[in-house]
């Protein structure tokens, strides 16, 4: 048998065969079109993330400002005067007519907690200034007195 061997490349006018279609590999592009329930899901999962973060924001910076506020105002007012008579605390404070007065203390080993609540009348009251004293017995004798929220009150020994 003998053949004839053809030429790879075509010749000119040689219809009877072709290189086939051309294409540019250079330029591809990759495009990605997402499902449409993912992107909405995605979507409304990062919204409720939002809410919840921003949610917890306001809640600290409402816990933030009520603990500023109380560590500024120590749950009461301010004892006028306070000194130890011996065993004794002598609390000294004033307020005006027809207000209610109320004095509490705390004892624990090292120190005493001392709180004074004025509770103001309503309406018209005369502006008159009370004094009152409350004294309280506390075994074991002086010992450092302070406000709830740890201010030290100067109380000394008579």
């Amino acid at each position: 048998m003998t053949g004839t061997r053809r030429d790879p490349s075509p010749v000119v006018g040689d219809a009877r065969r072709s290189v086939g279609p051309v294409s540019n590999d250079t330029v591809h592009e990759a495009r990605q079109v997402p499902h449409p329930g993912t992107t909405g899901r995605k979507t409304g999962l990062m919204r409720i993330a939002r809410y919840v973060v921003l949610g917890v924001l306001v809640i600290g910076l409402l816990v933030t400002s009520v603990g500023w506020y109380l560590s500024a105002h120590p749950g009461g007012e301010r004892f006028e005067s306070c000194h130890w008579d011996g065993n004794d605390l002598v609390l000294g404070y004033t307020y005006g007519s027809g207000d209610t007065v109320s004095t509490m203390v705390h004892p624990s080993s090292d120190h005493v907690v001392a709180q004074l609540r004025v509770d103001e009348a309503g309406g018209a009251q005369p502006a008159i200034a009370l004094t009152g004293q409350a004294r309280y017995p506390i075994s074991g004798g002086p010992r450092a007195v302070e406000y709830p929220n740890g201010a030290e009150l100067n109380c000394p020994v008579r």
